[in-house]
């Protein structure tokens, strides 16, 4: 890398290079915000590597709901619970808590259709 006497830029640059883009984007809002607020240097750093997580799981999230395939717009927000019995409106809710998680438990989702057959 060539030496040029603009410590911003090359910090910048390493930053990119790297792939810690969230770092290269916000380090010197950062650094003015720490030195403006008395922060440590381990403060700091830890500022940044906590925007740069949250960015990267930001776009961790969105790949994965692209990968899925699954309509973006359907949510339990977007769901019209009245539509589905108790039981099943019991169930969703649970679902919801994901509880299932600190368990461990499996969840089996079956799509139950009521086809007629016409022989």
């Amino acid at each position: 890398m060539p030496k040029t006497n603009n410590r911003h830029s090359e910090l910048h640059t390493l930053l990119t290079q790297l792939n810690l883009t969230a770092m290269a984007d916000v380090f010197a809002d950062v650094a003015l915000r720490a030195a403006k607020e008395g922060l440590s240097h381990e403060a700091y750093l830890y500022e940044l590597a906590r925007q740069e997580w949250e960015l990267r799981t930001q776009r961790r999230t969105a790949r994965l709901v692209r990968q899925s395939g699954l309509p973006v717009e359907k949510t339990f927000r977007t769901l019209a619970l009245s539509r589905l019995s108790p039981t099943l409106q019991l169930q969703l809710e649970r679902l919801k808590s994901a509880s299932f998680l600190e368990t461990a438990t499996n969840i089996i989702a079956i799509e139950l259709t009521h086809q007629r057959s016409y022989s």
